[in-house]
């Protein structure tokens, strides 16, 4: 077996202490769009980030907060 797991979706406090980025900002504004691209999910009451996804929203501008 292969033990070598590394999940897709991390929680979001996570995701901001491993990138030093907050996202409750960008999440209350822009859920919605997030959301349909898979970049964060709900799960319970966490959010769940996806860091690719999100990183690849972000590059192709759908963060101008944060791209700039």
């Amino acid at each position: 077996m292969n033990w070598d797991f590394e999940p897709t979706l991390i929680k979001k406090s996570h995701y901001e202490k491993k990138t030093g980025m907050n996202l409750s900002h960008v999440i209350f504004h822009r859920s919605k769009e997030l959301l349909e691209v898979g970049a964060i999910c709900k799960w319970g009451r966490h959010w769940m980030v996806d860091p690719t996804k999100l990183e690849q929203f972000i590059r192709e501008g759908g963060l101008v907060e944060i791209a700039q």
